[in-house]
């Protein structure tokens, strides 16, 4: 980790795509992303990062990544924290070893540290990733035990499992609110993390590239749930990616919406050739 400002990379593109991943880049059932290769060719030709925006670990991501041959920066955890390759940044960076990473969430034991201690107190019952085994994790995600064991490497968030009431919920969202805390609802699991979302690191990007006075690229976000309406928000043209298992989000905002017919990578591979190819790129 190295915590020092990184530069900005030698030359700004005119686009960056910000894209979620499970539903949207990765097909929902089955993970695949092959519809989208031949767009992420493109992409990489033409200079454009695509930068991962999920609630996946930075160890669940090594792979995939090493698998899309990509370099660009990506955010992990729900926003919580991004990483900035070396090889991304200006060269006279690149003795700067590793990844840059900047925390805009929180760490996992002190989000350990308050849960545990309100679900005393509270009598709130929950389980949580700290609180299983790695068979537990395989039996509420489907995961493969390698995978299962990659998604517990988390560093700044505790996904739960709920078992109380909606009221109880409630209750446990204010409390942990009072501490700088946000809850993040998903599919499977409620998500505690810091005060941050996947939009506060789109718009930290955004700054990021403003602060070398160089034109700011037009940012192009991608996402198929709740949990990335921030993102699209903050993004200059917004996708959402149709859903096989759920409605698109609601997204109100003025900038350009655009929803897919196709759902997960063929629906982003389709959306995101028509912005190139109306971009000329």
């Amino acid at each position: 980790m190295n915590a020092q400002t990184p530069h900005q990379p030698t030359t700004t593109p005119p686009l960056v795509i910000m894209t979620d991943l499970d539903g949207t880049l990765l097909d929902h059932d089955t993970y695949s992303y092959a519809p989208a290769i031949p767009v992420m060719e493109r992409l990489k030709k033409a200079g454009i990062p695509l930068m991962l925006n999920t609630s996946k670990t930075a160890a669940e991501l090594m792979s995939l990544r090493n698998e899309l041959e990509n370099s660009d920066p990506y955010v992990v955890e729900n926003g919580s924290a991004l990483y900035l390759p070396a090889d991304f940044l200006a060269e006279n960076s690149a003795q700067n070893s590793g990844d840059h990473v900047h925390i805009l969430g929180a760490v996992r034991s002190e989000i350990l540290t308050l849960i545990q201690k309100i679900r005393v107190e509270e009598k709130f019952l929950f389980t949580g990733f700290a609180d299983m085994e790695v068979a537990e994790v395989i039996e509420y995600t489907g995961l493969s035990e390698s995978a299962a064991r990659r998604a517990m490497t988390r560093e700044f968030s505790e996904p739960l499992i709920w078992q109380d009431s909606a009221h109880q919920l409630r209750k446990f969202e204010a409390l942990i609110a009072n501490h700088g805390l946000r809850l993040l609802r998903g599919g499977r699991f409620v998500h505690v993390i810091g005060a941050c979302d996947k939009g506060k690191c789109l718009q930290w990007f955004r700054n990021w590239f403003a602060s070398a006075d160089q034109r700011v690229p037009r940012f192009v976000a991608l996402g198929d749930s709740q949990n990335d309406v921030a993102m699209l928000k903050t993004a200059d043209i917004a996708v959402i990616v149709r859903s096989s298992h759920h409605e698109p989000p609601d997204l109100e905002q003025q900038s350009a919406v655009i929803i897919t017919d196709e759902t997960g990578p063929q629906g982003w591979a389709t959306a995101l050739t028509q912005i190139l190819d109306d971009e000329q790129i």
